[in-house]
């Protein structure tokens, strides 16, 4: 079954965070030549046209952190005129409960916020604004109340690293008391580069034998469907299962599903046809004028990317990770 196009459109480069893990995105990106811009509401209109015209089923908003435009509903308002859903990749900074409810009536379909701890003190170190945990918390339990009356599927994203693997237990407790439908636990994307926070073998070797059997237990709790346990505690026991020499995941003739059928947009006419760029200097981008995009955007432009692999493909974890589904009946919005 082919995989759903993934059109992503950063409407801001603006955060309030400052992510260790984002060190390179924020070099490459935020400050070179964006100046923090917001996506132009025209050519956004034009993305949605032509994409749902391609085959597309919905479009990504995120950022840095697309709550922070003011504006943001009239993105959720053309989406869903042209009759797209939306997923929304978010910090929590600026959900709230009129928000939430406003674009589920809009389309709104996947929420994934991102949360790296629930401790204050290595929310301060790893993400730069300890006010955020505060943000992520509120957001959490106004989509958890949300999903009591409305049909969205609602993730909790990480990113593991040195100074919270051994939360990842923790998290996938909140993930289950927050009903979120899928936990993604994503490797550090830029390991290779960023030496303080990517875990070395013995922090593997601590995350394999203290925090899976931890997760797995949390799994038995939670859980009641045999087939549906044993899944589970599969996937979890894949964690880290295999050591990469020199963090390198891939060799040269890896099979990337994201390649021709992704891009991402972003306010300055840069476009990537990967989500891993964000924590790479890649050379695999497109630099346009966005008067043009109508001729840019056609799947025969999309398909010449499938075998456009950049040297540091070799370094993105993408597809080796494994996704938490906690709420099987889902799977299928996935």
């Amino acid at each position: 079954m082919k995989k759903d196009l993934n059109f992503v459109v950063k409407l801001t480069t603006n955060c309030p965070a400052n992510c260790m893990c984002c060190i390179n995105r924020q070099k490459e990106i935020k400050f070179k030549n964006e100046n923090n811009s917001i996506f132009d509401i025209t050519v956004f209109e034009k993305i949605c046209i032509k994409i749902k015209k391609m085959g597309a089923t919905y479009v990504c908003l995120s950022g840095g952190e697309p709550t922070m435009v003011s504006n943001i509903d009239e993105y959720f308002k053309i989406a869903h005129s042209n009759g797209l859903s939306v997923r929304l990749n978010t910090n929590g900074w600026g959900v709230t409960k009129e928000k939430i409810a406003k674009w589920l009536s809009l389309g709104l379909e996947q929420v994934v916020l991102s949360i790296y701890s629930l401790d204050r003190n290595v929310i301060r170190k790893t993400r730069g604004n300890e006010a955020l945990l505060d943000k992520s918390l509120e957001a959490a339990e106004i989509i958890k109340n949300h999903k009591k009356e409305n049909d969205f599927v609602f993730i909790i994203q990480t990113v593991i690293m040195k100074q919270n693997y051994s939360e990842m237990s923790k998290l996938l407790e909140f993930a289950f008391f927050n009903k979120a439908d899928l936990f993604w636990t994503s490797y550090l994307e830029d390991a290779i580069n960023l030496s303080e926070i990517r875990m070395e073998k013995k922090d593997i070797e601590n995350f394999k034998r203290e925090t899976i059997p931890k997760m797995k237990s949390i799994i038995e709790k939670h859980i009641s469907n045999t087939n549906h346990k044993e899944n589970l505690k599969f996937n979890i026991n894949k964690l880290y299962k295999q050591e990469y020499d020199d963090y390198i995941y891939h060799d040269t003739d890896f099979d990337c599903h994201w390649l021709g059928v992704h891009l991402t947009f972003y306010p300055n006419g840069t476009i990537y046809p990967c989500p891993g760029h964000e924590y790479f200097s890649s050379t695999c981008q497109y630099n346009i004028n966005y008067e043009s995009i109508d001729d840019f955007l056609t799947l025969d432009s999309l398909n010449k990317n499938v075998n456009n692999k950049p040297h540091n493909c070799k370094y993105c974890p993408q597809g080796i990770f494994s996704d938490i589904i906690i709420n099987e009946n889902e799977i299928y919005k996935y």
